[in-house]
């Protein structure tokens, strides 16, 4: 019979309970435990961050934790661990050859039978400092002295890890040269960490020309072949770019890649790059945070990512934490020996966590995340856009024009395509469709939302009058517009860059503070100084934007009113509307 093996991982036995921290309050999350692999679920704002918060903080050099906004009003952050004491530190605490005193008779004996059977509740404050307590009543006949001497006999499990975060919103952008190496969580310092590995004489370049672009492809295969990872700088900014080179397409800026790409090639950055740079040693002390890997992912991408993680983590031992709302990520923990669930919700007026067992429990995660099987086939109609930022600007004026009648989750439903992830659908009838996605498989009533990607040209006519820019479509957006169009679908191509671009100069002047002077639209909102300075994601500004916009923000401005009637139109026909 062959031996079954148990995984080994830094928060591996760690079973713990967080109190006074943000949305935790004096009685705690409940015990829980981390796996391998532990993937934390939970509705918005439940308290999935606040766990990666507390992994952070407890794996920060000694100093206080929970020092700031971390710290909930009116309590003591404390962080409760269950465990046995320290072996070691229980026979120095109690020596063997020492008797008498405080403790009647021989010390080491009196703690062999007193402490050294049980586990306790070890509750650790801000300064790290354990109070020990127990639930079995272990401690209520024991000497004053000895339970003083136990303090000192339980380490603190985090000690000597260190953590590795990626969070929800994140980006890949050019930067000037920098000497610190720092790579931010948002993904800020990644193109300068990669400019180092190649350009530096102190960093192995095979790290990235050899390692990290052969695990890319080995992520992308099937629908990508790369064939070198290079980083150039641009004269005039002074600025670097990491370049993709593909077959058949040439170099290929991660800048302006699809966010499924610079999502991919962030994490193996911080899986492969970053350990080199901090000098962190062996990864079996490593816990690597990932913060909704779904995002803006296909379903099939998104697989063979938590699939590479997962074969990465064995390899090297690693603790792997993924937040997430995902299905796909439930079914993948239901199916692996090595996952657990970890269950965030709120319940009479508390946040509190569980480890999700049973398949009971995993019913639960889907009913607190209202998802069912049948949600997307019974939609009446799919409005497919690139990104979350599309869907809060879009509902906003679907909102207006309808006169609030037409409503997200019963007339219409938003799913996304994220940039690149488009080539992987086609609008054409499913049984024409042996290897892509089929759109109207999905949902026969849909629409389609892509960006024009224009740009200004200097050109100009023989008038003076500068020239339209051409719309940077590539052959599968074209097709596809074609396929839903003959498919009686609604294909809206934004008139401007983006879909910001349709939000009148005065909203983003109201955003910014100040009085803002946009070209035209073909500007980059988001780059905007006065608008990128606020430190705002897309979803963000669009939030800030949404608040703002009212019918005389749709009137008359470019093909906005005409596109969001005909959407609206075709949203009433889906639903028998008139």
């Amino acid at each position: 019979m062959t031996e079954t093996k148990t995984p080994t991982h830094p928060l591996n036995g760690i079973t713990i309970n967080i109190r006074g921290v943000k949305c935790f309050d004096n009685d705690g999350s409940g015990f829980f435990h981390f796996a391998p692999i532990t993937f934390i679920i939970g509705k918005n704002n439940s308290g999935k961050s606040t766990i990666l918060d507390v992994l952070q903080e407890c794996t920060k050099p000694e100093t206080p934790m929970f020092q700031g906004p971390l710290s909930r009003a009116g309590t003591a952050p404390l962080i409760e661990i269950k465990g046995r004491p320290d072996e070691n530190r229980l026979k120095s605490a109690f020596p063997e050859r020492v008797s008498g005193g405080e403790i009647h008779g021989n010390h080491w004996r009196y703690a062999k039978e007193k402490f050294s059977p049980y586990s306790f509740i070890w509750a650790f404050d801000q300064e790290r400092h354990a109070k020990p307590r127990d639930t079995d009543g272990n401690l209520e006949n024991c000497l004053p002295a000895a339970v003083s001497k136990l303090e000192r006999c339980f380490n603190f499990p985090f000690s000597g890890l260190w953590d590795t975060r990626i969070r929800a919103e994140r980006d890949v952008r050019p930067e000037k040269r920098a000497t610190n190496r720092e790579l931010d969580s948002n993904g800020s310092g990644l193109t300068n960490l990669v400019r180092a590995f190649i350009n530096s004489e102190d960093l192995p370049r095979e790290l990235v020309e050899v390692h990290l672009l052969r695990d890319l492809n080995e992520i992308y295969l099937g629908d990508s072949k790369f064939s070198e990872i290079i980083c150039q700088e641009h004269e005039a900014s002074g600025t670097w770019e990491i370049y993709l080179r593909e077959e058949g397409k040439g170099d290929i800026r991660l800048s302006q890649s699809g966010s499924s790409l610079r999502t991919v090639f962030l994490v193996l950055a911080f899986l492969r790059l970053y350990p080199k740079v901090k000098k962190t040693g062996s990864a079996a002390r490593l816990i690597f945070c990932l913060e909704e890997p779904e995002n803006n992912l296909h379903p099939a991408l998104l697989r063979r990512l938590i699939d590479f993680l997962a074969q990465q983590r064995e390899k090297r031992n690693f603790s792997l934490v993924i937040t997430t709302h995902s299905p796909i990520c439930i079914d993948l923990a239901t199916k692996r020996d090595d996952a657990t669930i970890l269950h965030v919700k709120r319940e009479k007026n508390r946040t509190i966590c569980a480890n999700v067992l049973d398949y009971a429990g995993q019913t639960s995660i889907l009913q607190d995340l209202d998802v069912r099987g049948s949600d997307i086939l019974q939609a009446n109609g799919i409005i497919w856009i690139e990104g979350p930022s599309d869907r809060i600007y879009i509902k906003k004026w679907i909102e207006i024009v309808s006169h609030g009648e037409l409503r997200e989750g019963v007339h219409y439903t938003f799913m996304f395509y994220g940039g690149k992830v488009l080539k992987h659908f086609d609008a054409l009838p499913p049984e024409e469709l042996p290897k892509k996605v089929a759109m109207l498989a999905v949902n026969r009533n849909m629409a389609v939302v892509i960006d024009s990607d224009r740009r200004p040209k200097a050109s100009r006519t023989k008038t003076g009058r500068q020239r339209r820019p051409n719309m940077r479509l590539n052959a599968t957006k074209k097709e596809i517009i074609r396929q839903v169009k003959d498919q009686g679908g609604f294909a809206w191509v934004t008139a401007g860059k983006e879909i910001e671009n349709y939000i009148p100069n005065r909203i983003w002047s109201q955003v910014a503070g100040k009085a803002l002077k946009i070209e035209d639209e073909y500007t980059d909102i988001p780059k905007i100084p006065a608008l990128s300075e606020l430190a705002l994601t897309k979803v963000d500004l669009a939030h800030k934007a949404e608040r703002l916009i009212g019918l005389d923000a749709i009137s008359g401005h470019l093909d906005l009113e005409c596109a969001i009637n005909e959407l609206c139109r075709h949203v009433r026909t889906w639903n028998g509307l008139k």
